[in-house]
């Protein structure tokens, strides 16, 4: 009989904590348990912990058409971003555009809020949290997003193109909070990659020796020439780069997703193939091994 008592209670234990368990152990350390105490009113975030930043950076340095407006957005907005972001991760938005680098200022940058459905991590807390409550924020942060997308894609005039610098800015600075003290970090790179600056012009390094035999006026970049030869040819640069590049720890953990987008009236729909084996090699040079690269599809036929 006391046998019996006994198993019946253990196995009533088990019946009770044992999801609570599980369900524990699928939320990363220093998940907000309530939002109402675990969390920054201002911008969504963890008090005590960083689970996450997912940072994307958009080169307005050249013209955009409709569809790749269009294109990027069904990939930095709306439902895509809330299913490819966990709650309580850090989305910041930077623009490349006339400003240097230390001058730009994120256009936004919080947490995303849980929905209050779904996923263990979406899910509310019963225990300290009402469901009304968490959907009317999750609405409010949503309502944020939707506001950045309204006014984010304006054409900008620059004269260069920094985008290698840009890159560097985030991971260097403190001021981006991009430090590998995130248990997660994307970088998600939305350029046609064509770098322009004083310090080296991809425009020159990636024409073939045919087009430079056309007329200047009727010059495109068309084919890329290797990184290596890029570092030969173009002393400074070299060594700027090994000046500037991240060290280990900075990259370290870092995945990096690249938009690529073609602008056809700046050069050849072809470069793509040269410019981008060009930019691996050199994401390889800064210890930037964790890399993909979504080409943007034709959309003139």
């Amino acid at each position: 009989m006391f046998k019996s008592i006994k198993s019946f209670f253990i196995l009533l234990f088990v019946l009770l904590f044992w999801p609570l368990s599980l369900n524990s152990a699928s939320l990363p350390d220093g998940f907000p348990k309530c939002f109402n105490s675990d969390i920054s009113k201002s911008n969504f975030c963890p008090l005590n912990a960083k689970l996450g930043h997912k940072i994307f950076l958009v080169d307005f340095t050249s013209r955009w058409e409709q569809p790749q407006i269009d294109w990027v957005k069904g990939r930095i907005f709306g439902d895509a971003l809330i299913s490819d972001t966990a709650p309580y991760h850090k989305i910041s938005y930077l623009k490349i555009d006339n400003n240097p680098p230390h001058s730009q200022k994120f256009v936004y940058s919080k947490c995303r809020f849980k929905k209050g459905t779904g996923s263990e991590g979406d899910k509310v807390n019963k225990k300290c949290e009402g469901i009304d409550q968490v959907k009317n924020i999750f609405v409010q942060w949503k309502k944020q997003i939707n506001d950045v997308e309204k006014g984010f894609f304006q054409n900008v005039k620059a004269d260069q193109s920094l985008i290698y610098e840009y890159i560097v800015h985030i991971l260097r600075e403190s001021s981006a909070d991009f430090g590998n003290d995130y248990k997660e970090r994307e970088l998600v790179i939305v350029s046609d990659l064509m770098q322009y600056s004083k310090r080296v012009n991809f425009f020159k390094h990636c024409k073939s020796a045919a087009m430079l035999l056309k007329p200047k006026k009727k010059q495109k970049a068309d084919k890329c020439k290797s990184f290596a030869k890029l570092i030969k040819k173009e002393k400074s640069f070299a060594s700027y780069l090994d000046a500037t590049k991240p060290n280990s720890s900075m990259v370290k953990g870092l995945k990096v997703k690249v938009l690529f987008i073609n602008h056809a009236y700046e050069h050849e729909q072809d470069l793509y193939v040269t410019l981008e084996k060009l930019w691996r090699d050199m994401f390889a040079y800064m210890g930037i091994n964790n890399v993909e690269i979504v080409p943007q599809i034709d959309f003139k036929i």
